[in-house]
This record gives structure tokens, sequence and C-alpha cells, in this order.
């Protein structure tokens, strides 16, 4: 089995989801799509929901937690988040943790957690550890300061939002209250914002990139994904987008 594996079950305004294997584990990021959708896509690549040993919640964004009925009662396994989101799935059979910075998932596993500038209570950035492999996730980010980035400096992978292009949502269809919100520190990364901090992630050590939450209205993956391969120009990385509805399987 590959150590890293990652499949993309959706990224984006209409629902967040991702499936990470790291090393023997298995876990998903958030509940933001149903479980129908989530099942299919796992068993297109031989995996099975009932394996999930974990599920991290980033925040109580209705995109990011929306199936989480469906998902927390068709899983055997606790999950994770910031006590700010758990009242807003107190309906789930499955057990509540309340995380706290760091702690150690089934002796091997070290999960960071790391407090992200978002218009919710409580937003978190994840790291994950086991054996020497690490994985980070970045998503719903207004404001990414150096402090902030440095949690990630030498992470083989980071995933980390691309959500808007700044012409297209100054042009878009959103209200101008809502621009400002997406523009503002508790908003999104915009696809520039996104290709500075992975330049310096780059320059840190990193080598493989997914490119998340990209708008549906306010970008399009081939902007999110150039102005990132422009900013790192003949840089050896490996880059991808994830698309909202997307099958793809990533080995790392």
């Amino acid at each position: 089995m590959n150590e890293i594996v990652i499949i993309p079950i959706g990224s984006g305004s209409t629902g967040n989801c991702f499936y990470i294997e790291l090393c023997n584990h298995k876990f998903l990021i958030d509940m933001g799509i149903g479980v129908k959708r989530v099942k299919e896509t796992l068993e297109k690549h031989n995996r099975n929901l009932e394996d999930v040993e974990a599920i991290f919640l980033t925040h109580g964004h209705s995109d990011h937690i929306k199936a989480y009925r469906a998902i927390g009662n068709n899983t055997n396994c606790k999950v994770y988040g910031h006590s700010s989101v758990m009242y807003s799935i107190r309906e789930i059979n499955a057990g509540r943790v309340i995380i706290d910075d760091c702690f150690v998932l089934n002796d091997d596993l070290i999960v960071n957690s790391f407090s992200i500038p978002h218009d919710f209570v409580k937003t978190l950035g994840y790291c994950f550890e086991c054996n020497g492999k690490r994985i980070a996730y970045l998503t719903d980010c207004g404001k990414l300061s150096k402090k902030l980035l440095s949690n990630f400096y030498g992470c083989p992978l980071v995933i980390i939002e691309s959500n808007y292009d700044v012409d297209m949502l100054k042009n878009g269809p959103y209200p101008i209250e809502l621009q400002n919100r997406i523009r503002s520190k508790y908003g999104h990364l915009s696809n520039d914002e996104a290709a500075e901090a992975v330049l310096e992630l780059y320059e840190k050590g990193t080598r493989n990139f997914l490119l998340a939450h990209v708008s549906l209205h306010n970008n399009t993956f081939d902007l999110a994904y150039d102005t990132t391969k422009e900013k790192l120009k003949d840089k050896d990385i490996y880059l991808y987008v994830c698309k909202d509805v997307d099958d793809t399987l990533i080995n790392i």
C-alpha cells in the first residue's frame, strides 16, 4: 500500500470532503458531501467508508458539515473538532472528541491543529504525521501569516485553498458585501495569495501541492492552476487542482 493516498471527494462551496490514507491510517477531513457519493467514490478505488477510523472537522460552515448525520451514522469512528463545531453535530451516533493543539491517535498518528482566520467561531488547519510522513490541510483562510504558514514548513504534501481570482470576484455576480467578506482577513485566499504561499512552502521543502476550495463563480480550475504554476515557473513540483466532483486517487 502507498504510504500517502488522497481522494478529493469534494472541494468547494458545494461541499468539502477528503479521504486520506497515511501509513496504515484511513480518515476523512470534513463531512460536506452526501454519504451516497462518498461511498460510491471510495468504492471506485476499492475503499470502504466503514474502514474510516476518524473524521476531522475544520469548522462548522454548512459546506463542511452538512452531511454529518448520514456520514457520522455510517461509520464506527469518532469525530474530532473544536468545541465550536460540536453543538452543530450533536445528533450523530458517533463519538465526538474536542481537540486542541496536538494529540496522538492510536499510538502513532500525530495530529496537530492550528487556528485559521476565517468567519467561523474557530476554524482549524491540520498537519498529520506518521512514521515521518506528513500531510498538511489548510483551507478557508482569510489571512495567511508567516507564523501560521511556518507550521507547515518541510511538509512533503500540502493541501491549500486557491479560492478566487481577484478580477473574477470584482466583476462577478456577488454583491459587494459578500465580495468584501471573501477578500477580508476572515474570508478566503485568492489565487495570487495561494501562489505566494506555495512558493514559500516550496522554498522550505514542500514538493507536492493540491489546490482546493476553488470557487465555481469567482474562479476557474485553469486559473487557479496557471497562477501558481507561473509563480513557480520551471520548479519541479507536483501540482493538482481538486475539483468539486472528482474521482481521482493521488499517490505520493
